[in-house]
């Protein structure tokens, strides 16, 4: 009787006898055998204790439909539900802008979003004050980069904490910043002020200069033509229609000179066979297109032959080159800025080259 109510409580026992298998004691049970026979003994009948959970019938994964939306099984959200998450999406896009005049035409996008306000916890997150983009202000006759930015923001709060905060900056850098000899030092690598390390604050701040007052202006909707239509195409369209080519595109145009698109591809194409690489070889064939501005003249005109205004002289004409990378880009404004441009074959003798100008458009 004591053997089979001892088969009766361990299974697994009486099957690894049954097989023949021998299998080794464990550490516990060798070392405490009345605590084990203690606990067959109290142990609760575990088939009892069981959850019966009922099974789901499940379909072989073979045969499982690979794409259930488009196939109509399960169906997706209708015409209607989707139409009115679009209009409550538009409904919550209330973008601001932000204008920064008078600044440093050397700019670039990083010395803006570095001091974007940080996260309250962790300081790599962006907090409410992140920019949705940097476009750089242009002159609409020539499409040269004047000094002015424009600041895109999801919502006017983000905007107003960001211009808080590039103000409170701009106050700190004018006050910790020497003038003469009496000027308090600045402040040393750690110091901190309402839990932000104000030297590194200052290092990477960079957007005006100490000695100048900051202009930086709020705008929010309805707002004018120009803006309407940067927070539309999200930049200038010459650059960002019909493929964004903002941050690998160069603009181009000649002192001096009225050349055609067509000399002007003919430069570029020699320039890049002599340097054994074409350029434009990753974009293709049209990488060059001319910029359609106000003023301009006409493409068959030739400047020694037509006298004009000092104002349209100024206008000449502008291409774009579009470029694989930035890389490439910002390795063509090196090689081509205030670089002679070919004279054509019947050019004067004596004649002083005109002069090409390359600017890395981002």
């Amino acid at each position: 009787m004591a053997a089979s109510s001892v088969c009766s409580v361990d299974p697994i026992l009486e099957i690894s006898q049954g097989e023949g298998r021998r299998y080794s004691v464990s550490l516990f049970d060798e070392l405490f055998p009345e605590e084990k026979d203690e606990l067959r003994t109290t142990a609760p009948n575990q088939d009892h204790d069981k959850i019966q959970i009922p099974r789901l019938p499940l379909s072989d994964i073979d045969h499982l439909d690979p794409y259930p939306l488009l196939n109509g099984s399960p169906k997706g959200p209708s015409r209607k539900l989707t139409q009115v998450a679009a209009h409550g999406a538009a409904k919550q896009w209330n973008p601001a802008v932000l204008v920064l005049n008078r600044a440093s035409k050397s700019l670039v996008d990083a010395d803006f979003r570095r001091i974007a306000p940080k996260g309250r916890h962790i300081g790599e997150w962006t907090g409410p004050g992140d920019i949705l983009k940097v476009i750089p202000g242009r002159d609409p006759t020539t499409f040269q980069q004047t000094n002015s930015y424009f600041l895109l923001f999801p919502n006017p709060a983000y905007a107003r904490t960001y211009q808080n905060y590039v103000t409170k900056l701009h106050r700190m850098s004018q006050d910790h910043t020497p003038t003469s000899l009496q000027s308090p030092l600045p402040p040393p690598p750690g110091t901190i002020l309402e839990g932000e390390d104000i030297h590194t604050l200052l290092q990477d701040y960079a957007l005006c200069p100490p000695s100048q007052r900051i202009n930086i202006v709020s705008m929010f909707a309805p707002f004018g033509s120009t803006v309407r239509r940067l927070i539309e195409y999200q930049g200038y369209p010459q650059l960002t229609e019909p493929v964004d080519s903002t941050g690998r595109a160069v603009l181009f145009w000649v002192e001096g000179h009225y050349p055609t698109t067509n000399s002007v591809r003919a430069a570029i194409d020699q320039d890049g066979r002599e340097r054994g690489l074409p350029w434009g070889s990753q974009v293709g064939h049209k990488y060059i297109e001319k910029l359609e501005l106000p003023n301009q003249p006409p493409e068959d005109s030739e400047e020694r032959e037509d006298p004009e205004p000092m104002a349209q002289r100024r206008s000449s004409r502008r291409w774009i080159v579009k470029l694989g990378d930035e890389n490439e880009a910002r390795r063509f404004v090196r090689t081509w800025h205030r670089r002679d441009f070919p004279l054509p074959s019947d050019h004067v003798r004596g004649e002083k080259p005109p002069i090409v100008n390359a600017e890395f458009l981002w």
